[in-house]
């Protein structure tokens, strides 16, 4: 009985303002983000590593609520690795059918080397909202970060909106 009492008032309340009293309401836009990880009683994820790989890619999403398109939504991590000057980037295979022989031809190209020292960070710096609010951004820890503990963070810059999560790297 008393939400229908609550109802009614604002049903009141609604009727009595004009569309140009609504105009100074602003909706303030809020994030929820999933780290589509298992999650412990302390609210952190954990990601598993793999030990054969330098780094292990995972996908976070997330969804902003009030918001229109396009919005930038900002991301930022607490862990970081250095690619030193002499390292390997890549190796590439390039793969083709030998048009004499008929087979299938493999050449090894030269590896691409660094040139410099980097800092490079863990996670993808900027995405948008998407049409149905979605969010993604992907990290990428190294298998040297076993047992950190990665603290994501998404801004929505031009309303200053934070949300965090924490994720173990085991």
């Amino acid at each position: 009985m008393e939400n229908y009492i609550r109802l009614f008032i604002v049903g009141l309340l609604l009727v009595g303002c004009s569309v140009d009293e609504f105009d100074d309401i602003t909706i303030i836009p809020t994030i929820i983000l999933d780290g589509r990880l298992p999650i412990d009683e302390n609210g952190y994820y954990h990601l598993k590593l793999n030990p054969n790989s330098n780094q292990t890619i995972h996908r976070i999403t997330g969804t902003v609520f009030n918001t229109t398109e396009p919005t930038k939504v900002s991301w930022d991590s607490n862990l970081y690795w250095w690619l030193l000057k002499g390292d390997t980037v890549a190796s590439i295979t390039k793969t083709y059918i030998n048009y004499y022989t008929g087979e299938m031809t493999y050449v090894n190209m030269p590896p691409l080397i660094n040139w410099q020292d980097v800092l490079v960070p863990t996670i993808n710096s900027t995405s948008y909202v998407g049409t149905d609010g979605e969010i993604n951004t992907v990290i990428a820890p190294i298998y040297g970060m076993r047992y950190d503990t990665l603290r994501v963070k998404a801004t929505i810059n031009e309303w200053n909106i934070i949300q965090t999560l924490n994720i173990v790297l085991e």
